[in-house]
């Protein structure tokens, strides 16, 4: 009963804020990542602003400054990261800016996939291959695991969301693996050193890859428990985690126009989170 209390209370909150901003519009800045973000510009900016929320597109072109302006004041939102990423971030951050960031919605899953300008099939990977990875600490690890799942290294045991290439144990082909910048990835990809590269639905939107184009593309079960840390989320800082106007932002996010974008757009780079 309590618990359905406060619900109701913090509906009804909403809805005043809401109710207030219409009155008194509200100017609200959300960081985000690269320039496929048109869930934002297309679909949440106009719909918002018809509620007298208007909406800033701040675009960064890496996953270092989106946290570090948000937890410095100079943006209110951002909507660029997983779980996972957050919760590393304010391990190693928090203390530092003198805030830890929160989730207060979920938006997509990228799986994270596997491209090649060089191989139609992982089967054909040779011996001695470069091999692209994200170089942050969350999306490495998901790289590594996937290669592991493959067959192509073998991680150590007792692994955890952190792995990186110092936990390879067995390499059979001495895959040359190199970390890169998120952001790099893509640019590096038709080097003719290169065999293949990891890269999440943002960034090989941007290189010019279709989700179809993977040769590998990591397996995603909303069921289990272990993947959650994976689902994106949109971050505010502790104080405002309950700041009416940004619940209302994360609320908008989770409707059809927005998925019908993911569908249609991005077909398969991105899936929705609720």
């Amino acid at each position: 009963m309590k618990k359905l209390l406060s619900l109701v209370l913090a509906a009804l909150f909403c809805l005043s804020a809401c109710a207030l901003a219409e009155e008194t519009p509200v100017t609200v800045k959300v960081g985000v990542v690269g320039s496929t973000n048109e869930q934002w510009t297309d679909v949440l900016v106009p719909k918002l602003a018809e509620e007298g929320i208007n909406i800033e597109i701040v675009t960064f072109s890496d996953y270092v400054m989106p946290n570090i302006a948000l937890a410095s004041g100079d943006i209110d939102l951002n909507a660029f990261q997983h779980y996972n990423f957050l919760e590393n971030w304010n391990d190693e951050n928090a203390e530092t800016y003198g805030t830890r960031l929160v989730p207060i919605g979920e938006t997509l899953i990228a799986p994270l996939s596997m491209y090649s300008d060089k191989y139609a099939s992982v089967d054909e990977i040779q011996e001695g291959d470069t091999i692209l990875v994200m170089n942050d600490v969350v999306n490495e690890a998901r790289a590594l695991n996937m290669l592991d799942t493959l067959g192509l290294v073998k991680l150590g045991d007792n692994l955890t969301s952190y792995a990186t290439v110092a936990d390879i144990v067995e390499n059979p082909l001495n895959l040359n693996i190199v970390e890169l910048d998120a952001a790099m990835v893509g640019s590096q990809m038709s080097d003719s050193s290169v065999a293949a590269g990891f890269m999440n639905g943002q960034y090989a939107t941007q290189a010019g890859y279709k989700h179809e184009d993977a040769i590998a593309v990591e397996a995603f079960d909303p069921d289990n428990a272990d993947q959650h840390g994976i689902v994106n989320i949109i971050a505010a800082r502790e104080a405002d985690a309950e700041n009416p106007v940004y619940l209302r932002i994360a609320e908008a996010y989770q409707c059809d126009e927005v998925k019908e974008v993911f569908d249609t757009l991005y077909a398969g780079s991105f899936k929705a989170a609720w």
